[in-house]
């Protein structure tokens, strides 16, 4: 056996043995036909060069006279089979491309970075579009642990506000703090997404409609995100006596349950043993001795939607001035800073959070390192931005999240771009677009095609204009995308 014969690729979560030419993804094991895979060899061995249609056919049609329709056919299977994933893009009158990350790994040894071939394509510029403090993306379609997933088999998960029908009750902090505290207690992993408050009040805002109606909601998140569940809460009953209501949405049904404790922390724990159960994901309990109870974030919530930004900041700065320790309020006060373009200050609360974060060790780490460096890099303090996106970085992938690890990624490209490094920025944008396409995400696969369109548009490479144009085109059709085509001319 060769020392190639003994890898195993990993693309999203497929993988690739190359020894048992086989494909294996977290359902099944799928044996690929003999031309097939080693049409799949050659695209691995080759990640993200143009291969010519006569290289080819040479090298895994060397002992036959085919026609062309018996690559296209090929590459057709290829597709199908790693499917939602984007792994191959077409080059008119030139050939394909494989534009997926991929990992290579020897069986007796750790993963090895595949290698940056020669000719990869460069890159340029800035996105042409912002969609918000952070990019929208969002989630992948899954049936409760053993169904099809867009996302490659991963399970991931939107927890909605709650709603708070308590009997006389001023319990408002519960909206955001009891969501905030499930959200903790379901730990992201290889195959689990949990997306963070911020995250959801966002893709709430492109929802719309009406709140009230859950159903419509959760199949409008559905539409726009490609979700896999969406876990709607109801707390009623009174103090020492709650019973918390939830419903527990998919694509194609839902489930739901009562749970009835006579402490808050208690019904936090329940419910997301019942999640981890039916998804995989795994349990940090340890965060719910200490109660969130913020009414000031949940009001500053409530400005925001009303367009007080300002009265918003003002009640969050209080909140972290009261709870030091509170990082949902640290969180949304730099991203509402950052909104407002208050850099210097969204620094400043950046560096005292992640302070606090480092001394509980906590889990939310890397968001705050890459929110300090989105703002370096706004004020053009690049070295140190680059430093601590390599910070936020490890710690992303430490904790599994893949949204963070596409946000990281791209923004990396931003300055590997503004430094000149346009073979290392074009590398960047397609991993975070790798990033993106594992969780199943459309709205940040749209923002970096966004990316190479204004980058293809400034260099006159019309083809790879045209087909990233229709590619977003698609994604825009089909889960109703709040997103303008950009005015682009092809010469």
């Amino acid at each position: 056996m060769t020392a190639a014969d003994s890898l195993v690729y990993h693309v999203g979560s497929f993988k690739v043995n190359v020894i048992q030419r086989q494909v294996v993804t977290p359902e099944q094991t799928i044996n690929v036909r003999p031309k097939t895979f080693s049409l799949l060899l050659v695209f691995l061995q080759n990640p993200s060069l143009v291969l010519q249609k006569e290289f080819l056919l040479n090298q895994v049609w060397d002992d036959v006279c085919v026609e062309d329709q018996v690559l296209v056919q090929s590459i057709r299977e290829l597709r199908q089979l790693f499917a939602p994933l984007d792994v191959i893009q077409t080059h008119p009158r030139k050939g394909y491309a494989w534009v997926f990350s991929v990992e290579k790994v020897d069986q007796n040894s750790e993963i090895l970075p595949a290698q940056k071939p020669a000719g990869f394509l460069s890159t340029t510029s800035k996105a042409a579009v912002t969609l918000g403090v952070i990019v929208l993306c969002a989630l992948g379609v899954f049936l409760f642990k053993h169904g099809a997933s867009e996302s490659g088999g991963k399970n991931i998960i939107t927890v909605l506000p709650v709603e708070n029908r308590t009997e006389g009750s001023t319990l408002m902090w519960v909206r955001l703090g009891i969501m905030d505290q499930l959200i903790q207690s379901l730990q992201s992993s290889p195959h689990v997404q949990v997306f963070d408050v911020p995250y959801v009040l966002h893709l709430l805002d492109v929802a719309g409609g009406n709140m009230n109606d859950r159903v419509q909601l959760a199949n409008r998140i559905f539409e726009i995100s490609g979700s896999s569940v969406v876990v709607d809460l109801e707390l009623a009953g009174s103090v020492n006596d709650y019973r918390l209501l939830y419903r527990l949405f998919t694509p194609t049904g839902q489930t739901s349950g009562v749970i009835m404790e006579n402490q808050l922390d208690k019904v936090v724990e329940d419910l997301a043993k019942v999640i981890a159960a039916k998804t995989d994901a795994r349990l940090d309990l340890s965060h719910l001795n200490k109660e969130f109870n913020s009414n000031l974030v949940a009001e500053a919530w409530d400005k925001w939607g009303l367009g007080q930004t300002d009265a918003a900041i003002v009640l969050l700065k209080t909140a972290v001035t009261l709870e030091p320790d509170n990082f949902l309020a640290y969180q949304l006060l730099i991203e509402s800073e950052q909104i407002q373009e208050r850099w210097t200050q969204s620094i400043n609360d950046a560096k005292n959070i992640i302070a606090t974060a480092g001394q509980q060790q906590n889990d939310r780490a890397h968001v705050f390192y890459y929110l300090l460096a989105r703002a370096e890099f706004a004020l053009g303090d690049i070295e140190q931005a680059q430093k601590n996106l390599l910070i936020a970085k490890d710690l992303a992938e430490r904790e599994f999240d893949s949204l963070y690890q596409a946000y990281i990624t791209s923004l990396r490209g931003d300055i590997a771009q503004q430094r000149g490094g346009l073979d290392e920025a074009e590398g960047l944008y397609r991993k975070a677009m790798g990033h993106h396409q594992s969780i199943a995400c459309p709205i940040g696969v749209s923002v970096t095609r966004l990316k190479l369109i204004d980058l293809y548009s400034r260099q006159k490479r019309n083809d790879l204009l045209v087909e990233q144009m229709n590619q977003l085109k698609e994604l825009i059709a089909k889960h109703k995308l709040p997103i303008e085509l950009p005015n682009v001319v092809v010469n």
